[in-house]
């Protein structure tokens, strides 16, 4: 038996376990070589696989032993390793995060960790017993390490297996608190389905103007909007927010740095020597500005890199920084 199948009948057995699966539900997949995949077979119950339930296909789904039959995901699976960067699947169906999404339209998590970790996960629509149109999912992952399927499941990718894994338990766990959290909401008489948390999103008003992103208009309208918010500048003074950040596009080799003191934006200009500078492509940093992904997301993904500065010192200005860029977020780039 090979390294890899070991590892998936390893994991399969771990899914199974945690109660992320339950039946012969669920699949599992990873690249082997350049144009190769192994993934679960069909009717092939995770938590007791045997190496006879694993199947090598080529890029096309074609078996290579032509007695067996891939799992009926595997034009799902297809889809994904086209479209992302992802070396290994775990599609599951965890009870707490299906039920769940029946009622909600995304998820975002309650605690630092799991906000840090997975971000605010989309439920997309499934209409059919398997995902007949991927397009949607795929398009989500390239954004989110998981996404649910509404009243199906969850897709998680990874670099491995153990990655894929970890993401959707911690999936489920995180959902498993936000029940807790809306039990005791409910007891207590409260709101449990405010639409600030269920959304994950702060309401502010949108800028009609749209700008070029990174242009002098676009930062400037960005400073603006974060100086003339009240919420930003109480959780920068909370946190004594005294640094500069900055931000760098790949692309054109554009830089801003912003320089806050005591809560306040108090300069920006082009140069490049903030305490921290996170630098990316184009795609990402729209994706940030349109909040298809979270900024502190992104740079775990490694979407956005820290070039300078640590992570975990960045990291306790959490909350201003994360106002500043949901205000952000509502003025158009182009």
């Amino acid at each position: 038996m090979t390294k890899t199948k070991r590892e998936m009948i390893q994991w399969g057995k771990l899914l199974f376990d945690r109660r992320l699966i339950s039946g012969w539900g669920g699949n599992l997949s990873c690249r082997v070589g350049k144009e190769g995949f192994l993934i679960t077979g069909q009717h092939a119950p995770l938590g007791f696989l045997v190496p006879e339930d694993l199947v090598q296909i080529d890029h096309d789904g074609k078996p290579s032993k032509p007695t067996q039959r891939a799992s009926s995901e595997t034009p799902l699976h297809l889809a994904v390793y086209r479209g992302t960067d992802a070396q290994a699947i775990v599609h599951v169906h965890p009870p707490m995060v299906l039920a769940f999404s029946l009622t909600h339209e995304s998820f975002v998590p309650i605690s630092f960790e799991e906000k840090y970790t997975i971000g605010e996960v989309p439920i997309v629509p499934q209409d059919t017993p398997t995902v007949t149109k991927p397009e949607q999912v795929v398009e989500e992952l390239k954004y989110h390490p998981v996404v649910i399927i509404k009243g199906h499941g969850t897709v998680a990718i990874g670099k491995n297996l153990q990655e894929a894994f970890l993401v959707t338990d911690l999936l489920e766990e995180a959902v498993h608190c936000q029940f807790f959290k809306e039990g005791a909401a409910a007891t207590h008489g409260a709101n449990s389905h405010p639409s600030q948390v269920q959304n994950g999103k702060t309401v502010a008003l949108a800028d009609h103007k749209s700008y070029v992103l990174f242009s002098q208009e676009h930062m400037a309208a960005l400073v603006e909007r974060a100086n003339h918010d009240s919420e930003f500048r109480r959780h920068g003074s909370e946190t004594s927010l005294s640094t500069s950040l900055t931000l760098h596009l790949e692309e054109t080799d554009a830089s801003w740095t912003v320089k806050f003191v005591a809560g306040e934006i108090t300069e920006l200009n082009q140069k490049t020597n903030g305490e921290f500078m996170i630098s990316g492509k184009e795609e990402w940093w729209r994706a940030v500005f349109s909040n298809r992904i979270d900024p502190f997301l992104a740079t775990q993904q490694g979407k956005l890199n820290l070039k300078r500065g640590e992570l975990a010192q960045l990291s306790r200005w959490y909350k201003p920084f994360q106002r500043v860029f949901s205000l952000w977020q509502t003025i158009q780039a182009q």
